[in-house]
């Protein structure tokens, strides 16, 4: 099949070949290793791949962290596919013919790559897709799901550029390929993510098993990360609209929601001992409109915390709001109907009646036909009306979703869980276009109706006193992971009434010699700007900056930074004449330091897991990981290096410091530099 896909694409393509891939786990590694390979090795085929999130499994950056890692490869990703343009691309070994160019990476992933640093595109989510178009693209490839019956396929983890994309590279006037790699291992989404075979030009699929997705694996939540996330979630409304990030603070939101509703006590408690008010459990659910649908947000879909449904039509979702019409359907459905239909029902009417399951009705001449029984076609009719709203009574409304996302990744535990669920919940998951789930003015009366009391979640690096938002890129133009749908979400939060943006912050990064607050004066790179500034959470509170003048948001910044930075801080706002000269910090703000929240939580540890949803690491992995981060960060200054001389020294044999010896493939030493590290990780233990 190769060769004569190859003389295909030069065939319709020419040698320019402009590639567009979906994000993360939708990625034909196959047909993009074989595109590559084959550019590799023939020069004058011109490869630029347009894409985002690149996931290959990580390699060490020392010998003892590729030591830590190498048998985790084999394990977690035995398997996988590696993507061979990103292996090349971190080697600096891609050829002069190829271009990668992604909008979105692994956080820190390029780095230092000048490479790829250059070719980066700084796009919103939502316009990725028309950057992408404009740049020409002509063959887009996908991993999807395939039917039971071949017939349909679904475009499983990733409908949200590709449902946009693909209809204008057809419209185009220039040639293009759509192309397709099935992989029985995608879940099968339903919605508008399910497509007819036609859809793609090809689809090659080799009826295997297919290969495991690319699982990432959970972060640990450390206590101050809780303190961050609890504070989240106490502002999540009941019955509202939610939006989450990725990462270990919107994991401890997420795990805060569930502590919420399973022991709402103990939650408040944990709240209050942060000085924060409690918040009641979440008894009207949740309704999720996210990019990405993690793992945790699956969690709270399990446990039925989201669990409010929303319907693609005004008119229906105005009437579910007010609680007019309920599911399963009252007793006066068509009563409360009655002002939205005309009175006399005609074929369309009827038709928009099935769509959502509210009734089974067919026209005889001028009459209706209801459960066998012909009825006057006038609403206006008591018996006509009483008649029908005893047809519809108890019948589940139809066609409802409570989780809304563009994309999905995360551990492989919950790409089984997607796969075991049943037609009916997998139904409630509804994967569609980015467009869909991150912008409102396609449609903005029924997003406004789904997305009541919506609040966006998301993370940020670091946090002005004005209150712009670092979250992309550093101060000397290096990216770090890329804006993403962030300034959607934050653009969002101030066009919906009663929405918000919250955007989460460590107060401090680094230890000793390197720490640092992370909440700044100013930085030489703004995400999100100022005018766009709403609410910011660090572990030591939280900051309503909506409306506030200046003064007013530098004062609620300083409040919920680390104190050791507070004075420095108060005193640049000062000197840019941005606060008053007798201003005076309360004390109450004078104690934000770590050592009181972990005293404040200690109580609450057993509420406040480090994986609350599981990891693809074992508990003595975990252990290891963090002795050698702790080694890493101590390594770093001249008293760290003494406390590990010393510990060196000191080093004994124990049956925990065997394993991680064993994890490390240096039981047996073979020279000097490993009996070192031998020595060395005896004495973590």
């Amino acid at each position: 099949m190769s060769p004569q896909l190859l003389n295909k694409l030069e065939q319709t393509l020419g040698t320019q070949w402009v590639v567009g891939a979906p994000l993360g786990v939708g990625k034909a590694n196959h047909l993009l290793n074989l595109l590559y390979q084959h550019a590799k090795t023939h020069p004058h085929i011109q490869l630029t791949l347009i894409t985002a999130l690149s996931l290959n499994p990580p390699k060490g950056k020392s010998e003892l962290e590729e030591r830590f890692l190498a048998p985790l490869r084999e394990r977690i990703w035995a398997g996988y596919p590696h993507l061979d343009y990103l292996t090349d691309e971190h080697a600096g070994q891609l050829p002069d013919n190829v271009t990668v160019m992604e909008f979105y990476t692994r956080s820190g992933g390029i780095l230092g790559n000048n490479r790829a640093q250059q070719h980066y595109i700084s796009s919103n989510y939502t316009h990725a897709g028309r950057d992408i178009l404009a740049r020409g693209v002509n063959l887009l490839v996908q991993a999807v799901a395939i039917s039971d019956d071949g017939q349909l396929l679904s475009l499983g983890s990733n409908p949200d550029l590709t449902l946009e994309v693909v209809p204008a590279m057809r419209a185009a006037n220039r040639p293009c390929l759509i192309l397709a790699e099935v992989n029985r291992q995608m879940p099968y989404m339903p919605g508008d993510a399910e497509v007819p075979r036609h859809y793609f030009d090809e689809v090659f699929d080799s009826a295997d098993p297919g290969y495991p997705l690319f699982a990432t694996p959970q972060e640990p939540i450390k206590t101050l990360d809780y303190a961050i996330g609890l504070r989240a979630s106490q502002l999540v409304d009941d019955g509202g609209t939610l939006q989450v990030g990725i990462g270990a603070l919107a994991d401890a939101a997420v795990q805060g929601l569930h502590l919420r509703q399973q022991n709402n006590s103990t939650y408040n408690a944990a709240l209050a001992a942060l000085d924060e008010p409690g918040a009641a459990p979440l008894n009207n659910g949740l309704y999720v409109a996210s990019e990405l649908i993690s793992y945790p947000l699956l969690t709270l879909f399990e446990k039925g915390l989201v669990n409010r449904v929303v319907y693609e039509d005004e008119t229906l979702q105005a009437l579910v709001n007010k609680g007019a019409i309920t599911s399963p359907l009252g007793h006066d459905t068509f009563t409360q109907l009655r002002a939205a239909l005309p009175r006399q029902l005609a074929t369309g009417n009827l038709a928009w009646l099935s769509r959502f399951g509210i009734a089974d009705l067919a026209l005889t001449g001028e009459q209706l036909l209801a459960d066998g029984v012909t009825l006057p076609n006038d609403l206006d009719d008591p018996a006509t009306l009483a008649a029908l709203n005893r047809h519809s009574q108890g019948r589940p409304l139809c066609g409802g979703v409570a989780m809304h996302g563009a994309f999905f990744v995360g551990p492989s535990v919950f790409y089984e869980k997607l796969r075991q669920l049943t037609p009916a919940r997998r139904a409630l998951i509804g994967m569609t276009s980015v467009a869909e789930v991150n912008r409102i003015y396609t449609h903005y009366r029924l997003e406004q109706l789904q997305r009541q009391k919506a609040r966006f979640i998301n993370i940020t690096m670091k946090a002005t006193l004005l209150g712009h938002a670092v979250s992309d890129q550093l101060e000397d133009g290096q990216v770090v992971s890329g804006v993403g749908g962030q300034y959607n979400f934050v653009a969002m939060a101030h066009q919906l009434p009663d929405a918000r943006s919250i955007l989460l912050v460590k107060a401090t990064r680094g230890s000793g010699k390197t720490l640092e607050s992370n909440i700044i004066w100013e930085y030489g790179h703004s995400t999100i700007p100022r005018h766009l500034r709403d609410m910011f959470i660090s572990e030591y509170g939280i900051a309503d900056l909506r409306g506030k003048s200046d003064a007013e948001c530098i004062d609620v910044m300083v409040k919920i930074a680390d104190s050791r930075f507070q004075d420095a801080l108060i005193a640049q706002a000062q000197k840019a004449g941005k606060l008053p000269a007798h201003y005076q910090l309360p004390a109450r703000y004078r104690n934000n330091l770590p050592e009181r929240l972990h005293h404040a939580l200690a109580p609450f540890a057993e509420h406040l897991p480090q994986l609350p949803f599981g990891s693809e690491l074992t508990e003595a992995e975990l252990a290891l990981a963090g002795k050698l981060q702790n080694l890493q960060q101590r390594a770093r200054s001249l008293g760290g290096k003494a406390q590990i001389l010393w510990q060196l020294l000191r080093a004994q044999t124990s049956e925990e410091g065997q394993a991680a010896l064993a994890h490390l493939s240096l039981s047996h030493p073979q020279n000097w530099r490993q009996r070192l590290y031998r020595r060395l990780i005896l004495s973590l233990y």
